[in-house]
């Protein structure tokens, strides 16, 4: 687990998407974290008023709904990923946890998708990244 940049290769692929986060001020850290042989990485954000995610500061935190696979090496930046000390080792201290609940979240995400009639499918399956990455 590593924070990372998204290069610029991955959001000529996926920037278009309306879910998927980007800024032309500055890129969004991520967290990576691998779950059954697939890299995920997980984007700090701020304003996060939903259940699916890992909070650090205030309103700040990894946010799971957010979350892109990294099918391609060429989509990490070179350039380092540099986050508040204070927010960092939230995250280093927390990294188990961190592992424990994304996957959680993966396996709710991938339950959605065989019951996509269900209520409770629809939210994790609207807001979700994951759906562009279908093919995985």
């Amino acid at each position: 687990m590593k924070m990372i940049l998204l290069s610029e290769k991955f959001y000529e692929k996926y920037g278009n998407y309306p879910e998927i986060m980007k800024k032309e001020s500055r890129p969004y850290a991520c967290f990576t974290v691998r779950i059954d042989d697939i890299l995920f990485a997980i984007p700090i954000r701020h304003h996060i008023r939903h259940p699916y995610a890992f909070m650090t500061i205030e309103d700040r935190g990894l946010d799971y709904t957010k979350a892109i696979i990294i099918e391609d090496q060429a989509y990490i930046s070179p350039n380092p990923a540099i986050i508040d000390t204070v927010e960092w080792n939230i995250i280093k201290k927390n990294e188990n946890e961190i592992f424990y609940n994304f996957r959680k979240y993966y396996r709710q995400y991938r339950r959605a998708l065989k019951h996509p009639d269900n209520p409770r499918s629809e939210k994790v399956l609207k807001y979700s990244t994951l759906q562009y990455f279908e093919g995985r």
